[in-house]
Formats: structure tokens, sequence, C-alpha cells
């Protein structure tokens, strides 16, 4: 399941915005989506937007008015139309859970607003008998759930990541975060479909991480005494096991060592200490590599810590389940890391989310404020918010090709005059004002005297011609 469009009408800066989220060769849903904007245009409260609606593809999204979401199952559009005309406290699904399957309608302005503007039985049954040709649906409860409704304990998975609050959490642990086994065990046969990966819950990371370790060892009693390995050797055991059921600490330290092996740090999994007792906590750390000197969580800068954390937390949700319908919504990945990491960080986030099948069966949505991030993004994948004339923010897709110089994207799609600053904008002046005199003088030692400076400039701004 993936959404391919949503409208928004009369929600804060949003007057009646349309986000398409479909490659225009094919018409299907795309798997990424990168919207950048100024500050203000509305990026976070899409993302949120987005955690409020999946989850039933209803919202308790307070003060809108009126707003459609249309998704793909098994390339079928399903378009859900909310409204909170006539309703005191939130916003409803029109039809109370009736969902309209769209056939090709044309005109679609003139039939959202026939359906917008329903809002008791009398309205519904006139605007379901103009549309009837359309073949306007009501699936009977056992579709809606089944294909619809995501479920605990399922192969369903949201993942919502905010952008980093005032008060970093992570910057507390300076041991490990807190957690314990006891916490851990109730994970088994518990596992919800929605998850909040931020510095808020940093112990429900840690908790994931020591039942995926805890789990571990209960799938080795089991494939040990299986009937058909009886028989064989603890070698052979231990091999075939090893290769079906991974380490959880060996793939986040595959993970995190990307970025720690910069600072000549590690994870240090082979001096990890498992939990025992009830009121025990994994007990593993960050080390220095040639000092062999732990490094408290805390002492890591913020980026390392923040790329650490959030990678690690979706990843340990992914690790060894089978996700068919996913969605993944994080604000600002690029928050505290240095430039040389954006480069690829997009790819690093569609690796962790690929299921124990190999499979990659969720849809990303990302903000950002970083080209680099950008540039790792097809054209259409990628969604510019901008104010329009008349004070509401309207949307755009994006023009720069994928892997395209970020600078080139801070002007085609960021909309910005120039990428240089106040002082680098006067030294282009001058630049340019020098080799007008250069053209211009026949004297050869003031000849060379501008080309020396025309030279200096051009070297240090790296201007060309």
């Amino acid at each position: 399941m993936k959404i391919c469009s949503i409208r928004i009408k009369g929600f804060q800066q949003f007057d009646d915005i349309f986000l398409d989220f479909t490659n225009p060769e094919t018409g299907e849903p795309v798997e990424k989506v990168c919207f950048i904007g100024r500050n203000g245009t509305g990026k976070s409260t899409i993302l949120r937007f987005l955690n409020e609606a999946i989850p039933q593809l209803s919202s308790v999204y307070r003060g809108l008015t009126v707003y459609s979401i249309t998704v793909i199952i098994s390339k079928v559009k399903y378009i859900f139309f909310y409204s909170s005309k006539g309703h005191q406290s939130k916003p409803q699904l029109i039809f109370d859970n009736y969902i309209v399957l769209k056939e090709n309608i044309e005109n679609e302005n003139g039939w959202f607003e026939d359906f917008a503007m329903a809002v008791d039985n009398q309205s519904l049954l006139a605007v379901r008998n103009k549309y009837k040709e359309y073949e306007l649906l009501k699936p009977d409860n056992n579709h809606i759930s089944n294909q619809l409704i995501m479920n605990n304990n399922s192969s369903d998975l949201l993942i919502y990541s905010p952008a980093e609050s005032q008060i970093n959490n992570y910057c507390s642990v300076n041991d490990v975060p807190k957690s314990d086994l006891d916490s851990a065990l109730k994970l088994f046969g518990n596992h919800p479909f929605y998850n909040e990966v931020s510095e808020q819950n940093v112990s429900d990371f840690w908790k994931q991480l020591i039942f995926l370790t805890k789990s571990r060892e209960n799938e080795r009693n089991i494939f040990e005494n299986r009937p058909e390995n009886l028989s064989k050797t603890k070698k052979e055991l231990i091999e075939e096991f090893e290769k079906e059921y991974p380490k959880i600490l060996d793939r986040i330290a595959k993970l995190w060592n990307k970025i720690l092996d910069k600072a000549g740090l590690e994870f240090d999994i082979e001096n990890a200490r498992n939990p025992i007792q009830l009121t025990d906590n994994l007990q593993v750390y960050i080390k220095h590599k040639e000092l062999n000197r732990r490094i408290n969580y805390n002492q890591l800068s913020t980026g390392i810590r923040n790329f650490m954390f959030r990678i690690g937390h979706i990843y340990s949700l992914y690790f060894n389940r089978e996700i068919k319908r996913g969605f993944l919504l994080v604000d600002e990945p690029e928050n505290s890391l240095f430039p040389d990491f954006l480069f690829d960080l997009v790819k690093t986030y569609q690796e962790i989310v690929i299921d124990k099948n190999g499979e990659n069966n969720t849809q990303m949505f990302f903000s950002t404020h970083s080209p680099i991030i950008a540039a790792q993004f097809e054209p259409y994948e990628r969604i510019l918010l901008e104010w329009d004339d008349t004070g509401y923010v309207k949307a755009f897709k994006g023009t720069a090709p994928a892997g395209d110089d970020p600078n080139d994207l801070l002007i085609k799609d960021f909309k910005l005059k120039n990428v240089m600053g106040e002082k680098g904008q006067e030294m282009w002046k001058e630049y340019l004002s020098l080799k007008k005199k250069l053209r211009k003088t026949t004297e050869e030692t003031e000849k060379t005297a501008l080309i020396e400076k025309i030279t200096k400039i051009g070297n240090s701004y790296n201007f060309g011609e």
C-alpha cells in the first residue's frame, strides 16, 4: 500500500494544495518523497499530517476543513474524503467509512467539491447518484480491515522520526540508555505497528536491542531441536544458524561504524554484556580504536549520536521481520551531520528498510533543508513548497536532475538567486570589473598586475570563465 496523492483544503498555510507522489511516466506511487522549502511552508506539518492520517486512513487532526488521501492497492486507486463540516469536534471520514473507488473520473475539482460539501445522508445520496457511473463503492468491513487498516502484531509498520527537539535527551545517555530485560521480554508477541523514533524514545530502541538478542537465543534452542538438526555436529549447527539468524549487534555495528570510523571510534561488540537477570541492562559501548578506551555516548558529537540512535532504532524495527506495508517519515535527516556523510544518506535509509525477505515495501517521506539530501531524489520525487501571491503555500515538482550539483539545486529548486554570501558577491563583481579593465588596457605593467589580481581572486573563489 502506497500513497499516491494528498489534497488539503483550508488548513493553516494550505488553502487548497494537491501533493502528487507518482512517477509521471508510469502513474505508480514513488518509493521515496522529499519535501523542500523555506521555513514555515509546512514541510514538518505535512509529515505530522501523514503520521496521523496513515494508521487507519482517518485523522483526528483538529481544525482541518476538507482533505482527501489517495492510496493504491494492487494498482487500484482508493480515495478517502474527510471533512469537519457539520461536526463539532474533529474531522470525520465522509460516508462513515465509505471509500470511493476511482475509475478515470474526469473533472476532479468538480467531484471533489461535491463530496466535500456533502455532510448528511441526503446530500451524500445525491452525490453518489450523480457519480454512479464511476462505480462509487462501499466494500464490506472485512475488505476495509484486510486491505487498508494497519494492525499491531502484523507486517505493517509506520515510523515517525521528528526533528530534534530543543532538549535533546540523547545527551543524557552517559552510560547506556535505560532499559532492562524484564521490559524487553514484554515485546514477545507484542509488536505495535506505530513507532516514534526520537530522542525521547531512545530507551525503546535499547529495549528493542535486548528483545532481539533474547529472541535469537530462543530461536537457537528451537533450531537445534529440529528433527533434521539433531544428528548434525555443533560446528554445522553454528554455521547454519549464524547464516539464518544474524546478530543484531553485528548489523548495528556495521551501520554505526560507517560514521564512527571517521572519528577513530568503533562499536565495541566484542565486550558486550547481555542481560541475564530481569533487572539487567544490555551493556555495550563505543571505544577509541587506538587508545582502547571507552567513550560514553554523551561524549559523542551531536551529529554522530543523532545518526546512531535514529538509524539504529529504525533498523532494529525492520530486523528479521516481514514488512508488507511500511511508511517511514523522517524530518531533517541531515541534522548536525558533516556534509561528506550526507551524499549517501538516503541510500542508507533505503538499505535499512529492507525486510528479512530482501523486499522493500516501505514508502519514505523526508523533509530537508539540505541540497545534498534533495539531490538524491528524482525531480518528480522532490516537492517544493512555496508561498504564492495570495499568502498560501503551493506545491511544485523539482526540476534539477537526480545527482545534480547541490549548488545548482539551490538555484533551480530551492529558488535562491545566488549561492554566495555578501562578501563572495562583492568579490565576483570585482573579478568581473578587473577582467573588463584587462581587456581595455594596453600597458604591459598594468596588464601583469591585473592578471595577478584576477588569478588570485579566481583561485580563491573558484571563479571560472
